[in-house]
């Protein structure tokens, strides 16, 4: 089952930060590192965005070297913090094998591969957009907008191409500005095909708690998911802040802690060179 550590305190570890390195980040990774320091985390890990759609705006924006090189200054400025190197994929149907391709030219610590967007009329959209209020879940049912989301999470789960499925109810994010209150059950079919897919693959998830800062006021995924995640044998779990600025690092971690031992999780996952390894709660 992989390498165990017994951390202590709460704030064990945060593994969904976005730098500078992403599109979208606002923090570098040295200012990162010198906060999870100054709060005492034991691990934090960068999952910079990679997307290879070229309609979206961090289409070709990771500079792998510069990555490299501020993962190398970070790590050699900052002692007392495990510094891990990934990627967030955004995976598509019919670019797997690119994906692929792509992961294999770099050692990654563990890549999260997650849903953005959700092919609509003659394109994706990103579900992800506060644009998608009007240009996606405003033309559809609740029914329409979702199921296609979570049909696309299963293939990506099947694909094995991630560690971890991140934010895995994303599309509530905004969907619930249209519908209302996300309520797993209505979905609870295609849900669990999704977490059996994952299970299968080898393929973790991940308690990502910008859903407490953001429309759905809870995290990604609902506390009802990761009760059926366990259930049905689900044992990778991690939690990320999905930090995009070093004010936001750790942000509700100690919160998503405590729903993963109340689903009755004794340890939390994380990755070195793509091994699985444990944080014992």
């Amino acid at each position: 089952m992989g390498h165990r550590t017994r951390a202590t305190g709460d704030h064990i570890l945060d593994l969904h930060i976005h730098s500078i390195c992403s599109v979208d980040g606002g923090s570098s990774i040295l200012e990162f590192g010198r906060r999870a320091e100054a709060q005492g985390l034991v691990e934090i890990g960068f999952c910079e965005h990679v997307d290879l759609d070229p309609r979206d705006e961090g289409f070709d924006y990771l500079d792998l070297a510069h990555y490299d090189r501020a993962m190398a200054e970070a790590r050699s400025a900052i002692h007392g913090v495990h510094l891990r190197q990934g990627v967030e994929i955004t995976y598509q149907t019919g670019l797997e094998s690119r994906l692929a391709t792509w992961l294999a030219g770099h050692s990654w610590d563990y890549v999260i591969a997650s849903v953005h967007l959700v092919d609509y009329a003659d394109g994706w959209v990103l579900v992800s957009e506060p644009g998608s209020v009007t240009t996606y879940f405003a033309t559809h049912t609740q029914e329409e907008a979702y199921r296609p989301y979570f049909e696309e999470l299963l293939r990506a789960a099947r694909s094995g191409l991630g560690d971890l499925l991140g934010h895995l109810d994303l599309v509530k994010r905004y969907g619930v500005e249209q519908y209302g209150p996300f309520v797993p059950s209505a979905f609870e079919e295609e849900i669990r095909a999704v977490l059996r897919a994952a299970i299968m693959s080898g393929t973790g998830l991940e308690i990502n708690t910008s859903g407490w800062r953001q429309a759905p006021g809870e995290c990604y995924p609902a506390l009802t998911i990761l009760h059926w995640y366990r259930e049905l044998g689900g044992e990778v779990v991690t939690v990320g802040s999905d930090a995009h600025h070093c004010d936001q690092l750790a942000a509700g971690i100690v919160t998503a802690l405590d729903l993963i031992r109340a689903a009755g999780f004794r340890a939390v996952a994380t990755f070195e060179e793509r091994r699985l390894r444990w944080l014992d709660l």
